[in-house]
């Protein structure tokens, strides 16, 4: 029995797996499989779209079977077939054991990756690695000797919209920098005046965006447009984008979400008013005593 000064119990939650979904511009992806380590990733590529093109050749041999002409034919290739797809058959159990899914799944949906988590390696020369090696904080693993280059780590980036965001950053930042070299070249061939003022007015306003560009990537990750850059994934989804009727269903649930949402906090507001009333009363006869 609930009293007045007695919180009723709290339904819990019905408990079911949870589906991850990423923003990718008007569609959602789906994500299968998180990998965070570049080995595993490489790993992960290459044995996925190996079986993946089997299971494709298997589904061409299928349809060789379907439009046979004979019945020699027809008994030859499905000959084939019966071995490719036990082959098929047993590397796929292999590879759900250890990755949780099997590729017939995803073999005729539209899948890609998404990094979600980045390290920012600068190529130096060996001068800016001596120095850098003097730094009072300087540690062995920032600095990397990989095929003859030194790469200096200077950031790890963690989290879709912060790599996403870097992304478009250095895209604008190398658009500014190639339209910089363009209105050099430009000045340097014209030879009427008054162009050549509405070129140099040009490029100091590009010069302007260029710099302040630069020295906020500079800061926050950094990335200069002064060198070159390697990039090492640390993390990486695996997703399926969902058809237009599945975006719905999300949607649609999504909305429902809310709507729940917004009319538990109405009923949230609503309950004090309840459990006080109580307390006018008593109140009263107190006072009906005197």
């Amino acid at each position: 029995m609930t009293t007045a000064t007695e919180a009723p119990a709290t339904a819990e939650a019905p408990k079911g797996p949870v589906i991850e979904l990423i923003p990718l511009g008007n569609n959602l992806g789906r994500v299968v499989l998180t990998i965070a380590n570049p080995v595993s990733l490489a790993r992960f590529q290459q044995e996925y779209g190996t079986l993946l093109q089997q299971f494709q050749r298997i589904q061409q041999l299928q349809a060789r079977i379907q439009s046979a002409l004979t019945t020699v034919e027809r008994e030859a290739l499905a000959k084939v077939g019966e071995s490719e797809v036990k082959d098929f058959n047993d590397k796929d159990g292999v590879f759900a054991k250890v990755w949780n899914f099997n590729v017939p799944v995803l073999a005729n949906r539209q899948t890609t990756f998404i990094n979600t988590a980045l390290r920012l390696f600068a190529v130096v020369s060996d001068e800016e690695a001596t120095k850098a090696r003097a730094a009072k904080d300087f540690k062995d693993e920032q600095l990397v000797k990989r095929d003859g280059k030194n790469l200096l780590h200077t950031a790890d980036i963690r989290g879709f919209e912060f790599v996403v965001q870097f992304d478009q950053f250095a895209k604008v930042l190398q658009a500014r920098r190639d339209a910089f070299v363009q209105l050099t070249q430009l000045l340097a061939n014209s030879k009427d005046e008054e162009q050549k003022k509405n070129i140099q007015k040009q490029l100091d306003e590009t010069r302007g965006l260029l710099e302040k560009g630069n020295e906020e990537m500079a800061k926050s990750v950094g990335y200069s447009i002064t060198h070159n850059y390697e990039v090492e994934v640390l993390e990486s989804k695996f997703v399926f984008l969902l058809n237009q009727e599945e975006v719905n269903q999300v949607s649609s649930l999504f909305a429902d979400a809310q709507q729940q949402a917004g009319a538990e906090a109405a009923k949230g507001v609503e309950a004090p008013k309840a459990v006080e009333a109580p307390k006018a009363v008593e109140a009263k006869k107190v006072e009906a005593k005197k």
